[in-house]
């Protein structure tokens, strides 16, 4: 049986003979030309297996396998003189190909090709190990985007002169939070399909070289305006030719419809390129620059793909070990209302139903946050929870049904419009406090980078430890996250448990965190004191990695308590010695903060050592 199926390979190529003696036409010569790499590729895959019937260690074998590699690389050159459209299976050497099964081979002759470029992957990858590089850059990126829409919306100033611009900048604050809130469902879904793939989650940011191609922007901490806003509705934005497609389901009557028109928000994207092309250059622009949505369709269009996926790839049973809305968004939910038998909102369960709304009222600022996490235990539901999300970002047209919710893009354009037309109206008018681009509490990285950070320095004690408490706090609620995944692992998560008490301590790390930043962005900068304004600095840890022992994670949390209290300390300290710092945070609220936060600190620090010894006591038996 083997020497028949050598023989038909030794055939195959000798009716090939040469690309220009034997095959009268270029097309002929592709189809062959397909027909030799199949078989060179079963061949290989065949000879890779432990019990393979071929032993290339024979002598007349091994000269043939070398022998049919040179024929392949001859062909290989002399086919690119071939159009595309006369070739059959693709001819190069890509990673594509060499990293098929034998049971694709036969979709591959039979469409041609692979498929789009979207499917091209390093040489050194598997095709779920290239899903997973994106999903994880897919993590990194709403991390990152989640970040600098807090840093934006915790910059705006409250205290503004009219009632009417008040209204404004607080609606554009809440708008800004929302995205944001949702930016934290988007990062959650996709820890869960990663941990559905088998792979580690990934709590990090910008992981260079593996994500540069799909990095929306470069990540910069900034408060809001224009520009910024032209970031963020370039990382939003949707595809220019899907911009006013409808859902293919269902069709809702929207609560908050966006007043700007499609004409118009084609303006605003032509708008926003070529004003980014005048700061970055044009072709940095169309290189480096990417909307998020661009990330998403190569995963929604690899994950759907039964040849390159196969369903082996999916593990059903991590369906409890992922995180659920029921987890992360109970506090996250739009109050109920009213709907006809239609689906539609009933206007009679409006707030202020009967009233004519005020001049200020923003119907989209009014919208909720609608949290989305989603689980997923097969290939389906991972492709409806990628589509979700997506579509809550800029694409319209992945929704199954039409929501009536507004997209991320649809809250910028509009944030967008009025921010212009108030600038227009009033130059000198601003919109945030004069919080620092890129504040940092490493003078050693500021050195190193003086042109894109601002050093919040220790001379400027109070914010200079705010900003250090505020790190901590930010290290301590990514460990928390972290740590609820690998719980889940082993406790089961409708029971009361160790998880549900650290997702508690998730919660509270993030209300620390929107403290702090409020306190922040109202503590002087410098420490002779001006208008300048400290802020969040978001400054990841050394490493997010989890120790490998249960006893040794909550070691590490006595650690980070016992350092927050340290900091609250030597604010306290500074305060005794020093008559201005006590009156400066005294005037923020920051002295009952802090007082508090200690306390709090003492009674789960307490906790803490009741876990651990708890865990000494069974390690004894």
């Amino acid at each position: 049986m083997m020497v028949d199926f050598l023989s038909s390979a030794w055939c195959d190529f000798c009716s090939i003979g040469g690309p220009r003696r034997r095959c009268r036409d270029q097309k002929t010569f592709g189809e062959r030309f397909s027909q030799l790499k199949r078989v060179q590729l079963m061949l290989f895959n065949l000879c890779a297996t432990k019990t393979s019937p071929i032993d290339t260690t024979q002598p007349k074998l091994y000269l043939f396998f070398s022998w049919l590699n040179t024929a392949h690389g001859v062909l290989v050159l002399a086919s690119r003189l071939i159009p595309d459209s006369h070739r059959g299976a693709p001819v190069s050497d890509s990673p594509e190909i060499i990293n098929l099964r034998t049971e694709d081979l036969d979709q591959v002759e039979a469409t041609g090709k692979l498929g789009p470029a979207k499917y091209r992957k390093r040489p050194d990858m598997t095709w779920r190990d290239h899903l997973v590089m994106l999903l994880m850059s897919g993590a990194e990126i709403e991390h990152a985007l989640m970040v600098q829409y807090l840093y934006a919306a915790y910059s705006i100033d409250g205290d503004q002169v009219s009632e009417e611009r008040r209204a404004m900048v607080e609606s554009w604050r809440t708008s800004i939070l929302s995205v944001a809130r949702e930016e934290m469902g988007h990062l959650l879904t996709v820890q869960n399909m990663l941990v559905l793939l088998g792979a580690p989650i990934n709590l990090g940011r910008e992981m260079l070289p593996w994500d540069h191609e799909f990095y929306p922007f470069p990540f910069s901490l900034e408060p809001l305006s224009l520009e910024s806003l032209q970031c963020f509705i370039y990382a939003e934005m949707p595809r220019f030719e899907s911009l006013g497609t409808e859902a293919p389901g269902k069709q809702r009557e929207k609560y908050a419809p966006s007043a700007i028109s499609l004409e118009r928000q084609c303006g605003i994207i032509d708008e926003i390129k070529h004003e980014l092309a005048k700061r970055h250059d044009k072709e940095r622009v169309d290189t480096d620059m990417h909307r998020v949505g661009e990330l998403y369709d190569q995963i929604i269009a690899l994950i759907s793909n039964a040849e390159l996926i196969p369903e082996s790839a999916f593990n059903e049973a991590s369906y409890d070990m992922q995180g659920s809305w029921d987890d992360w968004g109970r506090g996250y939910k739009a109050p109920p209302r009213l709907v006809d038998p239609e689906g539609n909102l009933d206007p009679r369960s409006d707030p202020g139903a009967g009233e004519s709304p005020p001049s200020n009222w923003n119907a989209l600022a009014s919208r909720d946050a609608h949290v989305q996490i989603e689980r997923a235990a097969t290939r389906e539901q991972a492709v409806k929870a990628l589509r979700a999300l997506a579509a809550q970002g800029e694409a319209q047209h992945l929704r199954e049904d039409e929501t009536g919710e507004p997209s991320h893009f649809e809250r910028f354009i509009h944030i967008y419009e009025e921010f212009k037309d108030l600038k227009a109206r009033d130059p000198s008018w601003k919109a945030t406090h004069e919080v620092p681009r890129n504040p940092t509490t490493q003078s050693d990285f500021a050195e190193l980078h003086p042109h894109d950070t601002t050093l919040i320095h220790v001379d400027a004690a109070t914010a200079h430890y705010f900003a250090q408490l505020f790190n901590q706090r930010y290290r301590m609620l990514l460990t928390y996250l972290a740590h609820s995944f690998r719980l889940a692992r082993t406790q089961p998560m409708h029971r009361p448990s160790l998880r549900a008490m650290v997702m508690h301590r998730a919660f509270g790390e993030m209300y620390n965190i929107k403290t702090l930043a409020g306190l922040l962005v109202r503590l002087p900068l410098h420490d002779d004191g001006g208008s300048a304004r400290a802020g969040p600095p978001f400054e990841m840890p050394y490493s997010l990695d989890l120790p490998q022992g249960d006893r040794d994670i909550w070691l590490r949390y006595d650690d980070l308590l016992a350092s927050s209290q340290q900091t609250c300390s030597e604010v306290f300290l500074c305060a005794k010695e020093n008559p201005a710092v006590r009156e400066e945070i005294a005037r923020i609220g920051g002295d009952v903060y802090l007082r508090t936060l200690m306390n709090l600190d003492s009674q789960t620090r307490l906790w803490i050592g009741k876990v651990v010894a708890g865990m000494n006591e069974r390690a004894d038996h």
